[in-house]
């Protein structure tokens, strides 16, 4: 990886071109290593588990999927496979929606796995400062308006 940011590192387009094409890599990367890390569930099942707990009510396929930038048919995968492991159970709303509802399963889970995530966590941020890792935290979120832009563009392709 340093390769590409050294050979990309010579005006803003090339290095917009690095930063974009190493969000993928991390994000390949990060789910390899996830993986080594916990074996019980993927780290996208994990991510649903996540999402789940910051989704406001009511946590259906539908908006666990927009919280997790994925389609409703993807989340009800991942949602399938973590009933079938019993960290949740899927329920039919009185609107036909299918809601998310966690098990003692994901607590039970978070305890034990929780040591290792917390190391993880601290290796892939200790070369970080508190006043970096806000930065790169309010970079993030601009990366995310420049995402929405991006939705609404191919919308306008449509």
């Amino acid at each position: 990886m340093t390769e590409l940011f050294e050979q990309f590192d010579c005006d803003t387009q090339h290095r917009m071109q690095a930063i974009f094409s190493s969000i993928f890599v991390l994000q390949n990367r990060m789910q390899t290593a996830g993986e080594k890390l916990q074996t019980e569930i993927s780290m996208k099942q994990w991510l649903l588990l996540a999402m789940t707990e910051c989704c406001p009510e009511p946590r259906t396929l539908t908006n666990i999927g927009n919280l997790m930038g994925c389609s409703r048919q993807n989340v009800k995968k991942l949602a399938l496979a973590l009933e079938k492991k019993g960290f949740v159970h899927l329920l039919l709303s009185s609107n036909n929606s299918v809601l998310v509802q966690p098990t003692e399963e994901v607590q039970r889970y978070a305890e034990e796995i929780g040591e290792r995530h917390m190391k993880a966590l601290s290796l892939l941020f200790s070369d970080f400062s508190e006043e970096e890792i806000g930065q790169l935290f309010s970079l993030y979120s601009k990366l995310y308006v420049g995402l929405e832009r991006i939705e609404s563009y191919v919308e306008e392709l449509d």
